[in-house]
């Protein structure tokens, strides 16, 4: 990574992981709750982050990790996901609102869990641990029942730097996940944070990712955030504008082996 561009994520990584898991356990606010991306899916609250993007909704689970929720193992997590996803009918299972690839023991149990149910699991990333890892997507390859979603945060090296305050080098790591899970042929899209790109930035992106594999666009979601009043102020204070648009595009998940 550069020097004094911003901080390093890896290293954040490494010190969240510190606060964040206990052996095979790893902090969660909550077990299972019901959205509505992808048709349904029921999900867990994780804590602990590798970014701290200025328009981030998750507030505490990212920004005060010492100080929210508490550990669980694999288990109890699979347990809970299981009982909502069961409740409300979903096969989709996933956990958010922080870093999926914090505490790889942990994930990993769980994912062996998930593989002997009915159940799919999304790991929502932002791909930087997997792609400065490719151990990571090779073990992912050994797994049928997860997919993977690599959420790009902003159009450019420069809007990643703007938008996280971290280094600006770590933006090329979410293209390189992506790349690498393809090639291990792990189930997997890509998410663009667009709100504060134009159509000149989304457009780049797009042909980068063509690049990588040209069958990653038919599953790309343009993502733009909801303004919570946190989020708004956060936006505030860092003199960000979001840019006016739909929000969240969520296609089926779709094997991009292309």
């Amino acid at each position: 990574m550069s020097k004094n561009k911003g901080y390093d994520p890896i290293a954040l990584s490494e010190k969240t992981e510190r606060i964040v898991v206990d052996g095979n356990r790893r902090k969660y606010v909550q077990l299972g709750r019901p959205l509505r991306f992808y048709g349904g899916t029921t999900s867990a609250t994780e804590v602990g982050c590798n970014l701290r993007c200025k328009f981030c909704f998750s507030d505490q689970p990212v920004w005060n990790p010492k100080n929210t929720g508490r550990f669980y193992s694999p288990q109890e997590v699979f347990d809970g996901l299981t009982a909502s996803a069961r409740k409300y009918g979903h096969t989709l299972i996933s956990a958010s609102a922080s870093e999926g690839t914090i505490g790889l023991d942990h994930l990993f149990e769980l994912l062996d869990l998930v593989e002997n149910s009915e159940f799919i699991y999304i790991l929502e990333t932002n791909g930087l641990n997997i792609g400065a890892d490719p151990s990571i997507a090779k073990r992912l390859s050994g797994y049928e029942r997860v997919h993977v979603r690599v959420s790009i945060k902003g159009a450019s090296e420069e809007e990643f730097h703007k938008l996280t305050g971290a280094d600006p080098e770590a933006y090329d790591l979410a293209y390189k996940a992506l790349s690498l899970l393809i090639e291990q042929g792990v189930s997997c899209n890509a998410c663009l944070m667009a709100s504060f790109s134009d159509a000149d930035g989304v457009e780049k992106v797009r042909r980068r990712l063509a690049g990588v594999a040209p069958g990653i666009l038919k599953s790309l979601e343009i993502e733009r955030i909801k303004q919570f009043p946190k989020v708004r102020s956060r936006l505030q204070k860092y003199g960000l504008k979001a840019n006016k648009g739909v929000s969240c595009v969520s296609p089926e998940i779709i094997a991009t082996d292309a």
